[in-house]
């Protein structure tokens, strides 16, 4: 090989080199942008059911597996069968549910992390707090995995 030969596939390679790690960043923040805009629908689809109170369109959010994970100040649960919602023919819908600085973040791919502050009644009392969910993109779409709800101050 010529020693010009050389030179230039020895630029090519660097370039190359130098051009894959920008790619394949722009590629992942890409990835991360689409699966924050795909959890985000499911958050306001999730959201506006309860608005709506469509028990129905409401439990389509969720994943349906063991690994489905409830938190709040008793702690954590976990399972679709086990979650009184699913089968609660009459679920203790707010009377006013007002949601505030809605927020999602990508944590890994098909990831996602929501949070949104709340005001609202709920059977008649006042609630504030954060509400937070973890989405998981699932052969059939994406879905809620992890939902807690927390109030900013303890009841009396």
């Amino acid at each position: 090989m010529t020693r010009s030969l050389t030179s230039a596939l020895l630029m090519a390679v660097g370039l190359l080199l130098a051009v894959a790690p920008a790619a394949a960043q722009r590629a992942a923040h890409e990835s991360a942008a689409r699966d924050s805009a795909a959890a985000l629908a499911v958050f306001r689809d999730n959201i506006d059911a309860i608005h709506k109170r469509d028990h129905a369109r409401y439990l389509l959010t969720y994943l349906q597996t063991p690994g489905l994970t409830r938190g709040g100040l008793r702690g954590l649960t976990r399972g679709w069968m086990e979650w009184p919602a699913r089968t609660d023919s009459n679920p203790a819908w707010p009377d006013t549910l007002i949601v505030n600085e809605m927020r999602v973040a990508p944590m890994a791919p098909g990831v996602v992390y929501g949070m949104y502050r709340y005001r609202g009644i709920v059977q008649g009392k006042a609630a504030i707090g954060i509400s937070e969910r973890v989405f998981v993109k699932t052969p059939r779409g994406w879905k809620i995995s992890y939902t807690a709800s927390f109030p900013d101050s303890l009841p009396p």
